[in-house]
């Protein structure tokens, strides 16, 4: 019972609080200071960008070499095998 009459009283006590207005120099000079930081962020942005399609064209480079490599391989497996069906 204590608990709850003392939950209302915190809570009846934020009533009577009016809002904080901020300085309008102050104000625009944060706003500034975000703005140029979003300039920074984007960039970033841009050479993740970047090394994600530099990343992508080495994976797809690489794939394609191996799989001409295998080829090859299985090629040569074939001109070595007996092209007879006798077994003895």
């Amino acid at each position: 019972m204590e608990k709850e009459t003392w939950i209302n009283e915190v809570l009846e006590s934020a009533q009577g609080i009016k809002p904080a207005i901020p300085n309008a120099q102050l104000f625009s000079k944060i706003q500034s200071k975000i703005k140029k930081e979003n300039i920074l962020a984007t960039q970033w942005v841009w050479t993740a960008a970047a090394s994600m399609a530099i990343l992508v064209a080495l994976n797809i480079t690489l794939v394609s070499f191996k799989t001409k490599k295998e080829k090859t391989a299985t090629q040569i497996l074939a001109s070595q095998l007996s092209k007879s069906n006798q077994l003895y």
